[in-house]
């Protein structure tokens, strides 16, 4: 894909990257219409132009009543309904259920902070930026603030208005990258500036979050956004990520995750079935399925194998059988004995005697440490002296178990002559 060569980038666009990189790249690198506006989207917007209003109003002097400011909103509604394309994804709600949400969420508002003369409002929906090198390149960090406001005690506020459905926890508006850069293009346009404070007010709940961050903390949030930066200069894929909003995504209709999704969902049920691609993976579901099956069995004739060659050990053993013919093959028993050491975990005590013992021996050079397997296959393999053969079988003696194992193997009827 085309790599990115901006220069300027908004908290928004960042954000857009980190919920996913392709819906990025078809936004700010291809720049591809969107299909139509979420209605998600429609209720923050037509709730910020009332806002917008109301604190413009007040700065001239004038405060707008509670039914002039949803009247304002109401007529952003109507504009933007009869404008737009709006699209809304969850079934049985309507356009008229979303404009309730949004008058809701003004009223709780205007409630909550009528007369609005707890501060001084310096701007709305004022634009703020400052420059940031990343690479040895310069970028600009650049946004809109809702609303940029002086508070009694001389500190700028940025206040952010969220209509959305969920109230984050604090500590997410803590990590929170937007208005912590708006924070630091507020420091930067007044550099004699003592205190910002970032507000989210959270609309359809009535709740305000507040954070103040220190100098230090935005020295290292300009560090992560200018390594952000390189990564996505440096991506060429912008592969796509799955996540809680990709059913109200505009880009859905394209997007390499859903677009055979979508294709099918538009198709008569009878020809969706034979599409080709839907055809491949409900073959491949069956075999899937015919596999899980299999294992099941499998899994079902191991327990019913191990079960007969037990059955077999004993009926062996009860006989002294070394062989026990069948008419399709035989099977053979025999015993192997494995030699057990102490160890540090199983007999502590043991292991630290034997391995004192075998340091004050002539074998402790060849042996270095307590190595059961050494001891055991130089015994077997005939590799140690007279004197240190007899050390090790003492050792052993003493501190080694001994298990003896049966084991059990079938020998099948070769088919020439079974016929």
């Amino acid at each position: 894909m085309d790599v990115d060569s901006s220069k300027k980038f908004s908290p928004s666009k960042l954000k857009e990257y980190q919920i996913c990189p392709r819906r990025y790249a078809f936004h700010y690198i291809e720049k591809v219409p969107r299909e139509g506006t979420s209605v998600e989207a429609l209720l923050g917007v037509c709730v910020h132009a009332a806002l917008e209003s109301l604190y413009k109003n007040l700065q001239n002097g004038r405060l707008l009543t509670l039914a002039e400011l949803l009247g304002a909103y109401d007529a952003e509604w109507e504009k933007r309904w009869k404008s737009e394309k709006v699209v809304i994804h969850e079934p049985g709600l309507s356009g008229e259920h979303y404009r309730g949400v949004g008058r809701d969420a003004i009223s709780l508002y205007d409630a909550a902070h009528r007369p609005f003369d707890a501060d001084k409002t310096v701007a709305v929906e004022c634009r703020v930026g400052f420059p940031l090198e990343a690479g040895g390149e310069s970028y600009r960090i650049e946004g809109f603030v809702d609303r940029l406001a002086l508070a009694p005690d001389g500190a700028f506020e940025i206040h952010d208005y969220k209509t959305g459905r969920s109230l984050p926890e604090q500590a997410d508006l803590d990590e929170d990258w937007q208005l912590a850069l708006y924070d630091a293009a507020v420091r930067h346009a007044w550099p004699d500036t003592k205190a910002v404070r970032l507000r989210w007010h959270y609309l359809r709940f009535g709740k305000t979050l507040s954070v103040a961050k220190t100098d230090s903390q935005l020295s290292a949030l300009k560090k992560d956004v200018a390594e952000f930066i390189l990564k996505i200069k440096s991506d060429r894929r912008f592969d796509p990520e799955k996540n809680a909003l990709c059913p109200r995504c505009e880009y859905r209709a394209i997007c390499p995750l859903f677009k055979h999704a979508e294709e099918i969902s538009r198709m008569p049920a009878a020809q969706a079935r034979l599409e080709e691609g839907s055809l491949l993976v409900d073959r491949l579901a069956d075999v899937v399925a015919r596999k899980k099956d299999a294992k099941a069995a499998l899994k079902g004739m191991e327990e019913e194998e191990r079960a007969l060659e037990a059955e077999l050990l004993l009926y062996a053993g009860s006989r002294r059988l070394l062989a026990v013919q069948g008419r399709r093959g035989h099977v053979t028993v025999s015993e192997k004995e494995e030699i057990h050491l102490p160890t540090k975990t199983n007999s502590p005590e043991n292991h630290d005697r034997m391995e004192e013992e075998l340091k004050a021996s002539p074998l402790w050079p060849r042996v270095s440490k307590l190595d059961g397997h050494r001891l055991v296959e130089g015994l077997k393999e005939g590799n140690w002296d007279e004197p240190s053969k007899r050390l090790v079988e003492e050792l052993l003696l003493r501190y080694a178990t001994r298990e003896t194992t049966r084991i059990l193997r079938f020998h099948p009827v070769k088919q020439e002559a079974e016929e």
